[in-house]
């Protein structure tokens, strides 16, 4: 598996459907209705900033994004897979 970071970005006007959107992800995560090989980790919101920050363990980058894509997004967004390089309580 593999750790991924996706970044959504969105414009104002564009706040309802990223609200519909990640309300969708969240109760698919909670209900385990995620396809397989996709597990959500963490979701951070920055409205002020029309930002969000997804934490995915996937099994690959290509799955997570043909997924998304197909729930239609229309703000931007990027994704990165990342290596965790510290976490506190490791030291």
């Amino acid at each position: 598996m593999t750790d991924v970071i996706v970044v959504h970005k969105w414009k104002d006007e564009q706040q309802g459907q990223v609200t519909k959107f990640a309300t969708t992800i969240m109760d698919m995560a909670k209900s385990k209705k995620l396809p397989a090989g996709l597990k959500l980790e963490e979701i951070y919101f920055s409205n002020k900033e029309n930002q969000a920050i997804c934490k995915w363990d996937v099994d690959t980058l290509d799955h997570l994004m043909e997924t998304a894509k197909s729930m239609n997004p229309t703000w931007d967004i990027q994704a990165s897979e990342v290596t965790q390089k510290f976490k506190k309580g490791l030291f």
